[in-house]
């Protein structure tokens, strides 16, 4: 089976339930977020098997939740919600028989959830631009007196 296809598959599966009810249990970030979610999803757990959208592993889904998912610049409102989500997806995908064991293979993926949420990693640490501003120092905006007496309580 071509690549595309299977790009082409999963894309519309994703867009499938991200305009049906499913994605209505879900906060309104999250259900925006939803489709573009779920699409990487199925695209990078196919790509990590090798295998068909409608017979995925455990360990497939595992490696694109922790992988291509985690790496996704998400709200930090959105991303707790990730692993539910993928998990109603799944368990609909089984309920219209695109996906076999879709409900099995969702409560693997919600059991995933901390360590989603670890993968996520911690925002770039902020790098001062400039060496910081002593108070005794003159004040930037040039009035001539020190910082602490200008601009410092401002």
């Amino acid at each position: 089976m071509t690549e595309h296809w299977r790009t082409d598959t999963c894309e519309s599966w994703a867009a499938d339930f991200s305009h049906g009810d499913g994605v209505k249990l879900f906060p309104g970030p999250v259900a925006e977020h939803a489709q573009q979610i779920l699409g990487i999803l199925l695209t990078a757990a196919c790509a990590a098997g090798g295998r068909e959208p409608g017979v995925l592993s455990d360990e497939d889904l595992k490696t694109a939740l922790l992988g291509e998912v985690a790496r996704l610049q998400l709200d930090p409102e959105v991303r707790p919600y990730v692993p539910s989500l993928v998990r109603a997806f799944l368990t609909d995908l089984q309920a219209q028989g695109r996906l076999a064991e879709g409900a099995a293979r969702g409560r693997y993926v919600g059991a995933l959830k901390e360590a989603f949420l670890a993968a996520g990693g911690k925002p770039a640490t902020f790098v001062r631009p400039a060496e910081k501003l002593g108070r005794n120092e003159l004040c930037p905006c040039g009035s001539g007196k020190k910082f602490k007496k200008c601009c410092m309580g401002k």
